[in-house]
């Protein structure tokens, strides 16, 4: 067997690497500041700044503002346009259309009806490429998906709440450029991990996404956890109650989602306040008659965090999805749930926090993320 040995150009690929993480991650940043964070010689951070530059991944921005004497450091920045990619977030009933540049930022396309047909939806997502790749030079598609996702084969192994199994996805995808999938919760708490300060230094987390079912992304020793068969994080499905007679879309009874989704909040709703006119959760969220139902919500939404703290032992929970933005005492509720009931010292240390995006899904800047990492692993 042969050890394959880290040559000279292997180890300037991997440099060249983590100059570029670091651009994406720190901004503004000049070559001495990239060479005080990761202690290469300022002659070889140069040298590979020079090269990126040439090649189209950055440029120079300018004088950077500085108190401090001497000489003036020029900032760098990463090109938006040297790769582009097409996102999609898909929701069960809506999707969203959207373009991820290489600097990070998102530029929402559209937002559409999601077809019930996965093939129908991925003739929509042809639709979109053709279109936008006139005007955009796109090199990547890459999906969100609320279902459990073989990111090997790029097959969707099951969407419960959308009812689609065994989807290959290039079966229907016959596009000029590379497709990537994943899960919807995974791409969540990967956006978390690279853009949050406050989870600079975690490395157990998990992203609980509250749509119209309940998905998690468990994050351990920094990286993705999904599972020998990808289904890891599958908590939505963890049974809440053994009694329940409620089906759930994956084929068992009380799951937790049924009592922790905003289709729990909008079935109820639509029940005990029919002299309502409910129209979405988040019209839902801001009606005074809800509280009690919102309160319930957010104690079923706590318990089923405890059994997750109890199985994961991890340091940070975030929160995302439909219920950003909800009222305080709906958080309040949530967390007290957990600091009374989950296993101590972890019910006491554990940090609870929303998402930090708010104008743009967490899942969507995940699924950008992807593309720009796709781009990075490969460098040569």
């Amino acid at each position: 067997m042969s050890i394959s040995k880290y040559d000279s150009s292997n180890i300037k690929i991997l440099n060249k690497k983590i100059i570029l993480r670091l651009l994406h991650r720190r901004k503004p940043i000049s070559r001495n500041d990239i060479s005080e964070v990761t202690g290469l010689k300022a002659s070889s951070v140069t040298r590979l700044v020079n090269e990126l530059i040439a090649e189209g991944h950055i440029f120079e921005a300018g004088v950077m503002v500085s108190d401090s004497p001497g000489r003036k450091k020029i900032s760098l920045k990463v090109n938006p346009d040297y790769h582009i990619a097409l996102l999609f977030d898909v929701g069960v009933t809506y999707s969203t259309a959207a373009l991820g540049f290489y600097d990070g930022t998102i530029k929402v396309i559209e937002t559409f009806k999601t077809p019930k047909d996965y093939s129908k939806f991925f003739e929509k997502v042809k639709y979109y490429y053709h279109n936008l790749k006139k005007l955009f030079d796109i090199s990547l598609v890459v999906l969100s998906i609320p279902g459990i996702v073989d990111t090997d084969k790029g097959i969707i192994i099951t969407a419960p709440n959308l009812e689609w199994r065994d989807v290959e996805i290039g079966k229907y995808l016959d596009i000029e450029v590379p497709i990537m999938a994943d899960n919807e919760a995974n791409l969540s708490v990967l956006a978390e991990k690279y853009y949050s300060k406050a989870l600079s230094n975690v490395n157990d987390i998990v992203f609980v996404l509250v749509r119209e079912g309940v998905g998690t992304g468990v994050m351990l020793n920094g990286k993705l956890f999904r599972g020998k068969f990808f289904s890891a994080g599958e908590f939505g499905h963890m049974t809440m109650d053994i009694n329940s007679d409620k089906s759930c879309h994956c084929g068992k009874t009380g799951c937790w989602e049924l009592y922790s989704s905003i289709r729990y909040a909008l079935g109820r709703a639509r029940k005990e306040l029919k002299n309502h006119q409910i129209t979405d959760f988040k019209s839902l969220s801001k009606m005074p008659e809800a509280r009690q139902i919102l309160f319930d919500m957010a104690t079923n939404l706590g318990e089923g965090i405890v059994n997750i703290i109890n199985a994961v032992n991890a340091e940070a929970i975030v929160l995302g999805g439909e219920i950003i933005g909800m009222p305080e005492y709906f958080y309040r509720q949530l967390i007290s749930v957990v600091r009374k009931k989950a296993l101590k010292p972890a019910a006491s240390k554990v940090i609870i926090m929303p998402s930090i995006f708010r104008d743009v899904s967490s899942n969507l800047v995940g699924a950008s993320i992807c593309a720009i990492e796709y781009v990075i692993d490969n460098i040569r």
